[in-house]
C-alpha cells in the first residue's frame, strides 16, 4: 500500500489566536498596592516641589534685597547727593559773590559742593546701565563743567571790580536752575522710582510656596484618611512625621516671610519716603538762599526773587507739616524747630527786601550774609544742618530695613528644603511596609 506524504506546503495552517493580556492595561494602579505606590509618588513629588517653591521663592527675595542694598540704594543716594550738593554750590557761589571780601568758609563751601557733586557723579555712573540715564548723567557732567567755568569768570571779574562779573554769576545760575537741577532730579527720581520698586518686589505674596504646601496638605489628609480605612491602621508614623515636618516648615517659612515683608514695608513706606521728602525740603532750602542772595546780585528783578524766594518757604512749610504729622517719620524730635527756623529766615528775608525797596543794598547784604541771630545766614545754616541730620538718619534706617528684611530669611532657604525633603522621605518610609503587605 502506498501512501503519498502531502508537500508541507500544502498542509493547512492552524489558526492563530492572538495572544490576550493577563490583565488589562494599566490594572495595577487600580489595585490597593497601585494606589498606594501612586500616593507615595504623588507625595513625594509635592515634598520636592514644596522644596523648590520655598527655595526659589526665598532665594530670588535675597537677591532682591541684596540688589537694593549693594546697588540700587547707593546709586539713589549718589544721585540724591548730587542733587543736594549742586544745589549747595549754586547757593555758595552767589553768597559768596555779594560779599566785599569773599568769606574763606562761603568759598570753601562752595568748593567742597563742586567735589562732592563730582564724586557723586562717579559714583552714580559706576552703577547706570540704562542708557538713557547714562545719557542723562553725561549731559549733567559736561553741563557743570560749563557752570564752574562761569562761576570762576564771574568770581575774577568780581574781584577785578568788573561789574560784568555779576552777568556772567546771572547765567551761571540760570544754567544751574533751568537745566542742571532739573536734569539731577530727574536721575534722582528714577533711581528712588527703582528703590521703590524693586523693595516692593520684596513683599509680593508668595503664591506658588502657598498653592504647593495647600496642595500638600489636602493631598495628604486624605491620602492618610483613605489608607486608615483601607489597611484598617489608624495611623501612619510615616504620614504624620511627613505632616509635622511640612507644618514646622510653614510656620518656619511664613514667619521669615512675614519679619522679612515687615521690614521691607518699613524700608519702602517709612525710611524711603522720609529720606525723600526731607532731601526735596533740603534742596528746595538751598534754592531759596540762592533767590535771596542772587535778589542782591540782579537789579531789576528782586520782585521775581522774592516771590519765588516765598512760593519756596511756603513749600517748605507744607512738606515739613505733612511729614511731621506722620507718626512714622524718621529723626521728628530733631526737626520740630525747623518751622521756627523757617519762620525766623522769612522775617529775615523781610527785612532784606525792605532794605532792597529804599536802595540799601549794604545793609541788604548785610542782613543777608550777618551772624546775628536776626539774620538770614543762622537760621539758613541751622535749618540746612537740621535736615542734613535728618537725611543721614532717613538712610541709615532705610538700609537698617533692608538688612533685617534679608536677616529675616537666614536659615528659611535651608529648613525649608530639609523639611519638605525630609517629608517626603518619611512619606516612602511610612507607605514601604504598606506595601510589602502584598507581596
Amino acid at each position: 500500500m502506498t501512501v503519498e506524504l502531502a508537500h508541507p506546503s500544502t498542509e493547512p495552517k492552524g489558526s492563530r489566536s492572538p495572544a490576550e493580556p493577563a490583565h488589562p492595561r494599566w490594572w495595577f494602579i487600580a489595585t490597593t498596592p497601585g494606589r498606594i505606590l501612586t500616593i507615595g509618588i504623588v507625595l513625594a513629588a509635592l515634598g520636592v516641589s514644596s522644596a523648590i517653591a520655598t527655595s526659589t521663592t526665598i532665594n530670588h527675595r535675597q537677591q532682591v534685597l541684596s540688589t537694593v542694598l549693594n546697588h540700587t540704594e547707593p546709586l539713589s543716594f549718589a544721585a540724591g547727593r548730587l542733587y543736594t550738593t549742586l544745589s549747595v554750590a549754586d547757593a555758595a557761589a552767589a553768597t559768596a559773590f555779594i560779599a566785599q571780601a569773599e568769606p574763606q568758609p562761603v568759598r570753601q563751601r562752595y568748593e567742597q559742593a563742586i567735589t562732592d557733586a563730582a564724586v557723586a557723579v562717579t559714583r552714580a555712573s559706576s552703577g547706570l546701565t540704562d542708557e538713557p540715564l547714562v545719557q542723562l548723567l553725561g549731559r549733567i557732567n559736561a553741563e557743570l563743567a560749563v557752570y564752574t567755568g562761569l562761576i570762576e569768570t564771574a568770581r575774577t571779574n568780581n574781584r577785578a571790580g568788573n561789574p560784568v562779573g555779576s552777568a556772567y554769576l546771572s547765567e551761571a545760575s540760570g544754567l544751574m536752575q533751568s537745566r542742571i537741577l532739573p536734569d539731577a532730579q530727574q536721575l534722582y527720581q528714577a533711581t528712588s522710582a527703582r528703590v521703590d520698586s524693586e523693595t516692593t518686589a520684596s513683599t509680593r505674596f508668595p503664591a506658588p510656596v502657598i498653592l504647593v504646601v495647600i496642595a500638600t496638605g489636602v493631598f495628604g489628609f486624605f491620602s492618610h484618611r483613605w489608607l486608615a480605612r483601607r489597611t484598617r491602621r489608624r495611623i501612619n508614623p510615616g504620614l504624620i512625621v511627613a505632616g509635622l515636618a511640612i507644618l514646622v516648615m510653614v510656620v518656619w517659612v511664613g514667619t521669615a516671610l512675614a519679619i522679612s515683608t515687615a521690614a521691607s514695608q518699613s524700608a519702602k513706606n517709612t525710611a524711603a519716603e522720609s529720606l525723600r521728602t526731607v532731601t526735596n525740603v533740603a534742596i528746595t532750602a538751598q534754592q531759596a538762599r540762592a533767590d535771596e542772595t542772587l535778589s542782591l546780585i540782579r537789579r531789576g528783578d528782586e520782585e521775581v526773587r522774592k516771590q519765588s524766594f516765598y512760593q519756596r518757604i511756603d513749600a517748605m512749610h507744607a512738606q515739613l507739616d505733612q511729614y511731621l504729622s506722620r507718626s512714622d517719620a524718621v529723626d521728628k524730635p530733631d526737626l520740630q524747630g525747623a518751622d521756627q527756623l523757617l519762620l525766623r529766615w522769612r522775617q529775615a528775608n523781610d527785612r532784606i527786601n525792605s532794605y532792597i525797596s529804599v536802595g540799601n543794598y549794604r545793609e541788604a547784604t548785610r542782613v543777608a550774609l550777618g551772624s546775628g541771630e536776626d539774620d538770614s545766614t543762622p537760621a539758613f545754616d541751622k535749618l540746612d544742618d537740621l535736615l542734613g541730620k535728618a537725611m543721614e538718619q532717613s538712610r541709615t534706617h532705610l538700609r537698617n530695613d533692608v538688612l533685617n528684611a534679608r536677616g529675616g530669611l537666614s536659615g528659611a532657604q535651608v529648613g525649608g528644603v530639609v523639611l519638605s525633603l525630609g517629608a517626603a522621605i518619611a512619606v516612602a518610609l511610612g507607605l514601604w511596609p504598606r506595601l510589602k503587605e502584598y507581596r
